[in-house]
């Protein structure tokens, strides 16, 4: 077997025993078994991802105040839409790899292993220096309030000189999934979220730290869980095995990850950019409103993770069926992860919905803050599911060769239409729950034109996948 994996007795040879012990096929057992069972690490890896921030704004409110709850929910739109920049970056590497793995090509996977690492460090060393330099700047421009601009910026500063460690653990993490492991990821992911909780108790309770406390705590934990995934990846043996010969940028690659990361991250700001325009009319309401659209964060966004965990392995098994060439079982993936969405996505927002007055007493004992936090989670946990479907397809699409059009949607519908929202139809009725409606009705029109674009391309790709003559796998890069 050469390195495509045909039978042709020409090039290195390389063992396909081994790359089936370490990676995972994820385009022949069952769709629904296979997507349930490879979902729940990622579930649970985002999840925890998640209480590292909760966990942040937990701690200070039950140790601080409410001002230095609203410092850290400040910082959020502005993280989100400076890590964006390279989203797209763990996006490419993912899809590419895992095109590859379903082609057999291991020894174009080990390259663009090696040029995803690279890439990743560096971006996360410019992300850094530009947050150092204009956080305070990024602040004031989302109408952060006067009494809290300081430990917001200082919140950021801290936390962005971790941020090449927290770009290199999301590429890692892209990787595993690429060839079918999600569990090595979650596993450290689960450990680091523990000694994140610790850090914040020691040096919010015990040093008397604040926001440079929860800051730092970020920092070190992150730090962990980079060190454990990237002892397993050197040790890995098959597709994703690091290589110092491959530890550089290799154009062809480069340009493969970018190809399908650079519309990728654009279509991210897109989103990103009009959450700025949406936190901007809700940092203009009240410091009570910040801290309610920061404190029901914490619970709205379990219901997007894991949404968004199941659209991300669905993205996933459509990648190796591309390479593959199972046009059904791209079809196939894509109904049942849809269902699985729904299913999840609705259970889940139900559960915060009624728990929501006791959930909320945990993190403030406003009763303005707890009414007016309830009325966001009411709107977002209720229609999540559109949003959810939507990223769906909007994971799927990628892999297919459809990165350019989910841009061009998610242009039109992430940032035209929230931002138009937030700017024009929110004020005339100023709640937090009419800000975020610009959610549901966004992800409903880009899952609408999702939908389109799948038709088309799937009778596009029927086309091309019948007149394939593959005695070598086409190429991907």
């Amino acid at each position: 077997y050469n390195e495509y994996g045909s039978k042709n007795g020409a090039g290195r040879p390389f063992s396909r025993k081994v790359a089936i012990m370490k990676s995972v096929d994820l385009t022949s057992k069952s769709v629904f078994k296979t997507l349930f069972f490879f979902s729940l690490p990622l579930i649970a890896n985002n999840l925890v991802q998640l209480l590292f921030h909760a966990a942040d704004v937990a701690v200070l409110a039950v140790m601080t105040n409410d001002a230095a709850v609203a410092a850290v929910g400040a910082c959020g739109p502005i993280i989100n839409i400076l890590l964006s920049l390279f989203s797209g970056l763990t996006a490419g590497a993912n899809i590419i790899v895992a095109r590859l793995v379903g082609a057999k090509r291991e020894q174009d996977a080990r390259r663009a292993t090696g040029t995803a690492l690279t890439a990743s460090f560096v971006g996360g060393i410019a992300l850094m220096i530009l947050a150092e330099v204009f956080a305070e700047a990024f602040l004031s421009a989302i109408n952060c309030q006067p009494d809290v601009l300081h430990d917001a910026a200082l919140y950021m500063r801290i936390y962005f000189l971790g941020i090449p460690i927290i770009l290199l653990y999301n590429t890692v993490s892209a990787l595993f999934r690429a060839i079918g492991d999600n569990v090595r990821s979650m596993t450290y992911i689960m450990l680091a979220g523990v000694l994140n909780f610790a850090l914040n108790i020691f040096f919010v309770g015990v040093c008397g730290l604040t926001v440079s406390g929860v800051a730092l705590a970020t920092i070190l934990s992150n730090a962990v869980a980079l060190a454990l995934v990237l002892v397993s990846l050197f040790k890995n043996k098959d597709y994703c095995k690091v290589e110092r010969k491959n530890l550089r940028i290799h154009k062809k690659e480069l340009f493969a990850i970018f190809g399908i990361g650079i519309p990728a991250s654009l279509g991210a700001l897109c989103f990103y950019i009009s959450n700025i325009f949406i936190a901007a009319a809700v940092n203009g309401l009240s410091t009570d409103a910040m801290t309610a659209n920061t404190i029901s964060s914490q619970f709205d966004n379990v219901v997007y993770s894991v949404g968004l965990s199941v659209a991300v392995s669905c993205g996933a098994m459509v990648g190796q069926a591309m390479g593959a060439r199972k046009l059904d079982r791209i079809s196939q993936t894509i109904r049942v992860a849809s269902l699985y969405t729904c299913a999840i996505s609705l259970s889940t927002g139900a559960f915060f919905v009624l728990l929501s007055t006791p959930l909320l007493g945990f993190l403030t004992d406003s009763p303005t803050v707890i009414e007016i936090a309830k009325e966001k989670l009411i709107v977002l946990c209720f229609t999540y599911f559109i949003t959810s479907l939507m990223e769906v397809f909007s994971s799927a699409l990628r892999p297919m060769g459809l990165s350019h059009s989910v841009t061009a949607v998610c242009f039109v519908c992430g940032l035209c239409i929230r931002s138009a929202w937030a700017l024009f139809i929110a004020p005339l009725h100023n709640t937090l729950g009419m800000i975020y409606l610009s959610y549901p009705v966004s992800a409903l029109c880009a899952f609408l034109a999702y939908i389109v674009l799948f038709l088309v391309q799937k009778k596009r790709l029927k086309k091309i996948f019948a007149v394939e003559i593959s005695a070598e796998a086409p190429s991907f890069l």
